[in-house]
């Protein structure tokens, strides 16, 4: 094959490959879905926080996915020793609380 063919067929490839369109399977409803997160290796606690934010952008009252599994006992320990324990633990009230824009002492 000569030069002259071969820059030709290059030419003629690349033009394919810039006009060619490019066409998603799923969209952006379907990717935000719980079970679509969680069997793509997320876990229920990502899935739930998606969910959340896709709510709040739409501006439909967030309501959580899954039950606590945790018992009275259990909540009722975490909640008074956790703060001294690891103050940096996630709490339901990460997702489900009121956004205020004026800084407070919960946000510490």
């Amino acid at each position: 094959m000569g030069v002259m063919k071969r820059n030709l067929v290059f030419i003629l490839a690349l033009f394919i490959a810039v006009c060619s369109q490019a066409t998603a399977k799923v969209t952006v409803e379907q990717l935000t879905e719980p079970d679509y997160v969680i069997n793509n290796g997320y876990s229920e606690a990502a899935a739930e926080e998606v969910a959340i934010m896709k709510q709040r952008v739409n501006g439909q009252p967030s309501e959580p996915l899954y039950d606590n599994a945790h018992s009275g006992f259990v909540r009722f320990w975490r909640n008074l020793f956790g703060d001294l324990l690891d103050p940096a633990q996630d709490t339901d009230e990460r997702i489900h609380h009121d956004i205020h824009m004026s800084p407070s002492p919960k946000d510490l």
